[in-house]
């Protein structure tokens, strides 16, 4: 042995004892004390993280009507109209008004049954947002250009409205419209 190595032996011997001696510390792991007991911050953020990622969402808010209840209603009264102005056409005349129906008359309603099926068959293809929104500008606009132009006489057509009966087209379309309104926009 030689003198350096006996000399370098103590100074080893205490480095090795003071790796040996000294605690680690590293991020994120405890230390021994009383603290170890209780979770850190972020492991009492992460569980709750997981515990909120597996609840379930929230219900949504009670609705009087939903979108997909709205399409069906509005298909339901449109399609009934597309079947009166295909198979009954002098009948939409009749019952609404204080008139007789021509042929004419009678050829274009047949015809506008063609317009109303085809909006009920493309509200029932589309997705529900997009149906119902499509419903609602339906309904306001044959409301409009409809009964309520009949009763109010909105584009000065001067006609001679039967009542109790043309009460039912008025109700129907302002139901249609609100209740697709309060779907669309509430």
């Amino acid at each position: 042995m030689t003198t350096s190595t006996v000399l370098a032996r103590p100074a080893v011997r205490a480095r090795a004892h003071a790796r040996r001696a000294t605690p680690i510390v590293r991020a994120n792991a405890p230390t021994a004390n009383a603290a170890n007991f209780a979770p850190t911050q972020r492991q009492q953020t992460r569980e709750v993280a997981q515990i909120a990622g597996k609840a379930p969402p929230p219900p949504p808010p009670a609705r009087i009507i939903t979108s997909a209840q709205y399409v069906t209603a509005f298909s339901a009264v449109m399609g009934v109209y597309a079947l009166q102005m295909l198979l009954v056409p002098a009948k939409m005349i009749t019952d609404h008004f204080n008139a007789s129906a021509d042929q004419l008359t009678q050829f274009w309603i047949r015809g506008s049954s063609v317009g109303f099926a085809g909006l009920v068959y493309a509200v029932q293809q589309l997705d529900v947002a997009t149906g119902a929104k499509i419903a609602l500008f339906a309904s306001f606009a044959v409301g409009v250009l409809y009964p309520w132009n009949a009763k109010w006489n909105l584009l000065k057509n001067n006609l001679s409205v039967k009542y109790p009966m043309h009460y039912v087209p008025e109700a129907l379309m302002a139901l249609l419209s609100l209740a697709g309104a309060y779907c669309v926009y509430l």
